[in-house]
C-alpha cells in the first residue's frame, strides 16, 4: 500500500471536520462559506490591495462568482470597495469594521481545534506545523495552489541547518525564527525568486 494514502485520507477527514465547522458558524451568522473565506483574507492581508480579481483566484472561483459574492458583503455593510490607488479601473476590497467585528465572532469556530492542537507536545505541534507548511510550499511549487504568503516561500527567509538555535533567519527582520514562528500569512512576504 502506498504510504502516502493513509496521511492523504487523514487529512481528508480533517479538511472534512474544519469545513464542517467553519460552514456551521457561517450559517448562524447568515453567511456562505465563501463570503467567510473573503473576509478572512481580506483581514490577513491587511495593507494589500485585495482586488475581486485577486479574490477570484485566491479562492478559485470565476470573478462572476466572486463580484456576487462582494454585493452581498458589501450590502450587509461588512467590506467597503474602495477605488484602487494603483489602477482606477478596478477596486480594493477591505473590511469594513462591523466586518471586522463578524469575523472576530465567527473565528471562535476553530477554538475545538485549537484546545486539541495545544495538548500536543511542543515538539508534535513543531513537527506538525513544518510539515503543514512544506506540503503548502511544494502544491504551490507544483502548481494547485496560488502563492502562499508564507515564510517558506519568502525570499526573506534563508535555511541552514547547521544554526545552533534554529535553522531559520528573516533577512528581513533579522531575527531567528523557532518551527512555531513561520507565517502562513505575512504582510511583508516577497516572493522567493525560483
Amino acid at each position: 500500500m502506498d504510504s502516502s494514502r493513509p496521511i492523504v485520507a487523514a487529512l481528508e477527514r480533517l479538511a472534512s471536520v474544519l469545513r464542517r465547522m467553519q460552514w456551521s458558524a457561517a450559517y448562524e451568522e447568515g453567511l456562505y462559506p465563501i463570503q467567510v473565506q473573503v473576509l478572512q483574507l481580506c483581514a490577513t492581508r491587511q495593507g494589500t490591495a485585495m482586488t475581486l480579481t485577486a479574490l477570484a483566484a485566491e479562492l478559485n472561483v470565476s470573478p462572476a462568482s466572486m463580484s456576487d459574492t462582494l454585493r452581498a458583503l458589501e450590502a450587509k455593510g461588512l467590506i467597503v470597495r474602495t477605488p484602487n490607488p494603483e489602477d482606477r479601473r478596478s477596486v480594493v476590497v477591505v473590511l469594513s469594521e462591523k466586518g471586522k467585528q463578524l469575523l472576530s465572532q465567527i473565528s471562535r469556530w476553530s477554538e475545538p481545534l485549537e484546545q486539541v492542537t495545544e495538548s500536543l507536545s511542543h515538539a508534535q505541534r513543531e513537527v506538525l506545523y513544518e510539515t503543514l507548511l512544506e506540503l503548502l510550499r511544494r502544491l504551490y511549487q507544483r502548481g494547485h495552489i496560488p502563492m502562499p504568503h508564507m515564510c517558506l516561500t519568502c525570499r526573506w527567509l534563508h535555511y541552514d541547518e547547521r544554526r545552533m538555535t534554529t535553522p531559520y533567519w528573516c533577512e528581513l527582520l533579522k531575527i531567528e525564527l523557532l518551527p512555531l514562528d513561520l507565517r502562513v500569512e505575512c504582510p511583508d512576504h516577497m516572493p522567493a525568486e525560483t
